[in-house]
């Protein structure tokens, strides 16, 4: 009868078991909100058609520096760049680039105000042209259709004649 108690309690401990070895149902977590492209920051100084040329992005940068450099020594202090950060990540916190005295010496100047937008607009300037098109701010946008003009950016409807090819 020892015997037979035995595999009655194995069975029902086998039994258990496999009863808890499936993991609960997972929740469906909520998906993460959509992140920007990095290319944001530069979007503020392009022009009607999208594009970008270097120029235009120094000037944009100048401008926005002497708004932030509220006491025009071409110095910002530690009180200006906790400004300018807390506004970035009020605004994005997903794409907000910091501002960081890199150089250590208490001054943060114009050149590391700018270091970010001149980087990333170097890294999507890879034919070395000086000017970025509205598809290289706007990764994954679609470019604009033969025929179509920059300033016209109203989707195609059904009537549309199409371009030859298109």
């Amino acid at each position: 009868m020892r015997k037979g108690s035995f595999g009655v309690a194995a069975a029902v401990l086998s039994l258990c078991m496999a009863g808890c070895s499936h993991a609960p149902p997972r929740r469906a977590e909520p998906a993460p909100p959509p992140k920007h492209p990095a290319t944001e920051m530069l979007l503020v100084y392009a022009a009607s058609d999208g594009s970008l040329t270097r120029a235009q992005m120094e000037a944009g940068l100048r401008r926005d520096f002497s708004k932030v450099d509220t006491n025009h020594n071409g110095c910002l202090d530690d009180n200006e760049v906790r400004a300018i950060n807390e506004q970035r990540w009020k605004e994005d916190a997903s794409t907000a680039t910091p501002l960081i005295d890199f150089k250590n010496n208490g001054c943060f100047d114009f050149d590391e105000y700018a270091a970010a937008a001149r980087s990333l607009f170097d890294q999507l300037d890879r034919d070395g042209t000086g000017k970025l098109t509205a598809q290289q701010l706007r990764p994954g946008s679609k470019p604009a259709q033969p025929g179509q003009g920059a300033g016209d950016s109203r989707p195609r409807r059904s009537g549309d004649r199409q371009p030859p090819g298109g």
